[in-house]
């Protein structure tokens, strides 16, 4: 569990409306949740961002790829190809 709101803002010297302000935002991005009486929790990983981290390493890995066909005078076809045979496992 996450500190209380009140710990929180004791600990770091700051004002408990601000503490507040911060846990609600971090609810709101799905990064924590909330509970009455029982405190405040971390979510586990957020799927959205994992899957925006994956979607980034793909595209860096398909420029690459794209690029060094291109260098070689690969047309779309032949890389389209390839990468059906990756992607099927052959």
């Amino acid at each position: 569990a996450l500190p209380s709101m009140r710990a929180l803002a004791q600990a770091l010297r700051i004002s408990v409306i601000t503490t507040k302000r911060a846990y609600e935002e971090l609810e709101r991005d799905g990064f924590i949740e909330s509970y009455t009486g029982k405190g405040s929790f971390v979510k586990g990983q957020n799927a959205e961002l994992l899957k925006e981290e994956y979607l980034k390493k793909v595209e860096t890995s398909l420029t690459d790829a794209c690029e060094n066909a291109k260098r070689c005078g690969m047309e779309l076809d032949e890389l389209r190809s390839v990468l059906e045979m990756i992607w099927g496992g052959n």
